[in-house]
């Protein structure tokens, strides 16, 4: 492949910058940018994974000094010759040791490239490159986790081993194709051998795509939103929620007068939360905008916090608060459980399903909302390791290797010819091929890289 570089660390001042060259040509274009003094002269007779420190120049003249590492193929990120080049971190001088391997022969590098080389070079798997983006934008431990475990191949290793029990079905019903005469007399006993086994793959395949929610949720959050009428606490649930004072609590009725949000962890489930305004008539017309966004929120929120003051019974407000939210996604939070209880909580339960009982104030009850949103979202905990469904493409060519093999189990328990449920399997290996990367059209390819910036 032709000669590719890019800056490959942020756009921005800091103490270094790092320019990446891969290709065929990468070590003669690095030669005409940088000249070794220390511990080598020659960058020719450098070892893959050794660093020299020299000048880089452009036309003869010094420009910084700095690093150069060289990594040889197959040896190295992309699989190819790979040279980079450290210089000090400043805008224009970075850009100026790029434009010098640009002039030296490399061309710009795409977004993506790099990593996509290395799927085309055999060092990646498609799922495993697309960990790498997730790597890369990864804002938590979890998510780290996650990432890091689709670039270990956690993903690719299950997708492997239902490969494997597909071809050895199709082996089977293609050798009884082809060789009835040799084939067992016991024709039914055969039929649902393949039959159980059948099952069995579209089972793994259900288990597979049960991953996806959960993964989505471990990966991006749930949108909840906190609401109720004010002084109800719902200021001090996202407090004790964030560990830090992110919303103003005082006992005045409409402190909060705009929606304040943060990312937050609760145990393993991360929670993109919005503090939404009371919920009241107000002639206040800051206040007003401010319940005119929280009702637009709830609208849109994947979870809503219903919280209602247990010290207190429901009032007009409440009543109205519980219309509008009845039918959604709603967990009622009855705080103040550290106050004499006066609400009725049966009626919450009734129309908005089963509470929580918590004390903002105190802290207490954070399991026991951590336990019903798991149930409320239908959240299974999730092993990263054991591979798990990332991402909507991931997730169709999934389903549609499920669909492919619930039409083989049909064929089979049907009766019709053990061909056509051969058929069915090469369309659902076809399916998985294309999750891993085997068999994914250039299109497709093209697209996951659009999302990599363009030094990765």
């Amino acid at each position: 492949m032709d000669c590719i570089a890019a800056i490959s660390t942020p756009p921005a001042s800091g103490g270094v910058s790092m320019i990446r060259i891969s290709g065929k040509d990468a070590i003669k274009a690095a030669k005409a940018v940088f000249k070794a003094k220390y511990p080598v002269t020659d960058i020719d007779k450098m070892q893959g994974y050794t660093a020299a420190y020299g000048d880089i120049t452009d036309n003869g003249k010094k420009l910084d000094d700095g690093v150069l590492l060289i990594f040889r193929a197959p040896h190295s990120y992309t699989g190819e010759d790979v040279a980079e080049i450290t210089c000090h971190g400043g805008i224009y001088i970075t850009k100026r040791v790029l434009q010098c391997c640009l002039s030296a022969g490399a061309r710009l590098a795409q977004a993506g490239e790099f990593t996509k080389r290395a799927l085309l070079n055999g060092k990646l798997s498609l799922t495993e490159a697309e960990g790498v983006i997730d790597l890369i934008n990864a804002g938590s431990e979890q998510l780290i986790s996650c990432a890091r475990a689709q670039t270990d191949g956690a993903l690719y290793r299950r997708i492997e081993g239902i490969c494997e029990d597909i071809i050895k079905i199709s082996a089977e019903i293609s050798a009884w194709i082809d060789y009835p005469d040799e084939a067992d007399d016991e024709d039914e006993i055969t039929r649902a051998d393949w039959t159980g086994a059948v099952r069995a793959v579209s089972k793994k395949l259900d288990d597979l795509l049960d991953t996806y929610d959960s993964g989505q949720i471990m990966r991006e959050g749930i949108s909840a939103a906190i609401a109720g009428k004010p002084n109800a606490g719902k200021s001090t649930l996202m407090n004790l929620l964030t560990g830090t004072q992110r919303s103003i609590v005082t006992d005045i009725e409409g402190t909060t007068r705009d929606i304040v949000e943060d990312n937050v962890m609760l145990g393993d489930i991360m929670l993109r939360l919005a503090d939404c305004a009371g919920i009241r008539e107000t002639g206040d017309t800051v206040e007003s905008i401010g319940v005119q966004k929280m009702l637009s929120r709830l609208d849109t929120a994947q979870l809503i916090l219903a919280v209602f003051d247990s010290s207190r019974p429901l009032s007009e407000e409440d009543f109205r608060f519980i219309s509008l939210i009845k039918g959604k996604n709603v967990i009622p939070i009855i705080n103040k459980s550290d106050l004499y209880p006066i609400i009725d909580t049966d009626y919450i339960e009734k129309e908005l399903g089963k509470s929580v009982t918590l004390s903002a104030m105190r802290g207490d009850g954070l399991a026991q909302l951590e336990q019903a949103i798991r149930e409320r979202c239908k959240i299974k905990r999730l092993d990263p390791a054991a591979g798990f469904l990332a991402n909507e493409r991931q997730r169709q060519c999934a389903a549609d290797a499920k669909k492919s093999a619930d039409s083989a189990y049909r064929a089979l328990i049907s009766g019709m010819t053990a061909d056509v449920a051969g058929l069915e399997l090469e369309a659902a290996l076809s399916s998985l091929y294309e999750l891993s990367g085997k068999s994914a059209s250039e299109e497709v390819i093209d697209r996951i890289f659009q999302r990599f910036c363009v030094g990765k």
